[in-house]
């Protein structure tokens, strides 16, 4: 007889997958499409994960955790690069600031004597 919780480890074993396959689409991206020993690391993960049943709940959920923030991780480094490849790094002074949107400051007129 299935357990009551077996639909329930169904679900998140598939959340888990979708997380871990997210990941791998990650770290293939930071590896410009080479499959590193990371990449293969988690691959092997995603087979762990798809043995387990609704009585390896709990560490289900403690993988899903952990694959979940390092995914986040991964995309928030990705996105951090591109706005900086975008936008630069580093403080602009305020004439700098104004001058990349179109904007320019008035001038100071010299002091008097």
């Amino acid at each position: 007889m299935l357990s009551p919780y077996a639909n329930t480890a169904v679900l998140a074993s598939r959340a888990v997958k979708q997380t871990y396959k997210g990941l791998i689409a990650e770290l293939y991206a930071i590896h410009n499409g080479q499959l590193s020993q990371t990449t293969r690391r988690v691959y092997n993960e995603v087979q762990e994960v798809s043995k387990l049943d609704s009585e390896d709940l709990g560490v289900l959920n403690r993988r899903f955790a952990d694959a979940n923030n390092y995914l986040t991780l991964l995309k928030n480094l990705r996105i951090q690069q591109e706005l900086i490849q975008k936008y630069g790094k580093g403080e602009l002074t305020t004439e700098q600031a104004a001058n990349k949107v179109g904007l320019a400051l008035p001038k100071t007129p010299a002091p008097k004597d």
